[in-house]
């Protein structure tokens, strides 16, 4: 058993081995990195024709180790599934989607992200799914690389800052990215939280045993 991993930050790593880890062992793990695909989404402000072609580079390349299926990590890139699914044959897999599918029993959403292109993202898969829910979104645009620069503890302090601002105005709160994940231990609040490598790793185990 394969799952093919494509990250555009080195901040993903940790967690989503750690996932895999604690719900299905015996799959063995392929990373595929590009870290400038971050650079040129932060630097064009959206996802652009430059973008989807780099992106397809990795997917071809992760295809081509024959994985059961392919699961980004970077939610920022999330809507080149469905440009690129019809042009790849194994099953490619949203960064949030699982997250997602259970924030939708929910019927106020409160996202909290550290990628200003994030947002937007979640919203649309959200609302394709559910156009009548109720979503909040706070994002403080950049943070996500004090982690780069190894300012961890600063990082997680202003995330936590942003999970005690939106705790109680809604019925559960979503920590966007893989390297918001840690927090979600370092914080008490009366809203749920929920985070998304571990349901990522348990919907890829649930789709290559019933392929």
């Amino acid at each position: 058993m394969k799952v093919a991993l494509i990250h555009a930050t080195t901040t993903a790593l940790k967690p989503i081995e750690e996932a895999f880890r604690k719900v299905a062992p015996e799959v063995e793990l392929l990373h595929f990195m590009d870290t400038h695909l971050l650079t040129m989404i932060e630097e064009s402000g959206s996802l652009t024709p430059e973008i989807a072609r780099r992106f397809s580079k990795s997917v071809s390349l992760a295809a081509e180790a024959r994985p059961d299926c392919i699961q980004l990590t970077c939610s920022a890139f999330n809507p080149l599934t469905t440009i690129l699914q019809p042009l790849c044959r194994v099953k490619m897999f949203r960064s949030d989607e699982a997250m997602l599918d259970e924030a939708l029993e929910y019927n106020r959403i409160g996202l909290i992200s550290t990628v200003r292109e994030t947002p937007e993202a979640l919203i649309n898969y959200l609302q394709a799914r559910q156009p009548n829910c109720a979503i909040e979104s706070v994002v403080d645009p950049g943070i996500i690389h004090l982690l780069f620069q190894g300012k961890k503890e600063e990082h997680d302090e202003r995330v936590r800052g942003m999970v005690t601002e939106m705790d109680g105005k809604v019925d559960v709160i979503v920590l966007s990215q893989y390297s918001m994940a840690h927090v979600a231990n370092q914080v008490t609040t009366n809203t749920p939280i929920l985070v998304a490598p571990e349901a990522t790793a348990k919907r890829c185990f649930q789709y290559i045993l019933q392929k």
